[in-house]
């Protein structure tokens, strides 16, 4: 019987890692892009897509805690606020380096990108590093830094603000359609893929439904992310260490992005120069390391982190987007100096 339990977690993390990796595939969806267009280029439609998943995964992962099915607000991650800062910077930088995210890089090793497969082999081996490797030690200092409520709990925003959760909410929500609905944004995107509405509107899905289903089958709302899972795969195939849902989930996203990319006939083996990958296994190295640290990604604190409205993930997202403008001007000052 237990056995029969195991496989059905495993089965359903692979099939909800399947279903984000589709949508990825499908709708071109990257932080690293959105951010990237938005600082360089003042086109925010990217951005809008984003804004549009996180109304989605916040109202839609409360509403589903408001009546018992998930229970977000007990999900909220520790408030380790020098973690969250110093890691998510990091993070931020490793995402300017390799020209990704990490949702991207695992979503396009299904597309046959080599380049991204530089990337994800260095988050794992970054995460790796500094969940149990050589690193650490140095990671569990700055981890020690804790920020709580007055009860011990993690710290959320409307425990810091002393208000109703939905009264956070409903700024929040506000705020975001604001921006995603102000002034006439374009009714196209540049890239292949979904249009920007449905994009943000499925990836929030998707985001809803990880917690969902994590929770029915581990008791647990684990959701997307994809630093620990990433480190997990790593030792599972090092180590033999047993699948669990988040590794399984983190398996499913190039699973179903090859099956999207091989249904639209988008898939090829491609591979960028050497030094391009020399970078894009750095830039993933740093990702690993700093998103061990910060405890998530840009997905799982920019999107399923912020759904539990936790601070951690609040001041990890503000600090993945300064590393990574950081970086990305140092790479645009190196590159014109060079010219």
């Amino acid at each position: 019987m237990g056995e029969l339990v195991d496989t059905s977690v495993i089965l359903s993390g692979i099939a909800v890692g399947a279903v984000f990796g589709f949508v990825l595939q499908r709708c071109r969806f990257c932080l690293y892009t959105s951010f990237r267009n938005a600082f360089y280029i003042k086109d925010f439609i990217l951005l809008r897509s984003y804004f549009l998943a996180l109304v989605i995964a916040v109202i839609g992962a409360n509403i589903l805690d408001q009546f018992g099915i998930v229970h977000v607000s007990e999900t909220a991650q520790e408030f380790t606020w020098l973690a969250n800062s110093v890691g998510g910077f990091l993070f931020g930088t490793g995402m300017a380096l390799a020209g990704s995210d990490a949702a991207e890089a695992w979503s396009r090793v299904g597309e046959g990108l080599i380049g991204s497969w530089m990337t994800a082999i260095g988050i794992m081996i970054g995460a790796s590093a500094a969940s149990r490797g050589a690193l650490s030690g140095v990671a569990a200092d700055i981890e020690s830094f804790v920020l709580v409520s007055a009860e011990g709990d993690p710290l959320t925003i409307y425990g810091l603000l002393g208000v109703n959760r939905w009264i956070v909410i409903a700024l929040l929500v506000g705020a975001a359609l604001t921006f995603v609905f102000m002034g006439r944004a374009p009714q196209s995107s540049a890239q292949a893929g979904y249009q920007w509405k449905t994009s943000g509107i499925l990836v929030g899905l998707a985001i809803v439904l990880s917690l969902f289903v994590s929770e029915l089958m581990t008791g647990t709302a684990e959701g997307i992310t994809l630093i620990g899972p990433s480190d997990g795969l790593l030792a599972s195939i090092v180590s033999g260490r047993r699948w669990n849902w988040s590794i399984s989930m983190a398996a499913g996203v190039p699973l179903g992005s090859f099956i999207s990319a091989a249904l639209f006939q988008e898939f090829s083996w491609r591979s960028p120069r050497a030094d391009v990958m020399v970078q894009q296994f750095a830039g993933g190295l740093i990702m690993g390391v700093g998103g061990a640290i910060a405890g998530g990604c840009s997905i799982g604190h920019g999107l399923t982190g912020i759904a539990t409205l936790a601070m951690s993930s609040l001041v990890s997202m503000a600090s993945i987007v300064f590393g990574n403008w950081a970086m990305a001007h140092l790479l645009s000052m190196k590159n014109s100096s060079e010219r």
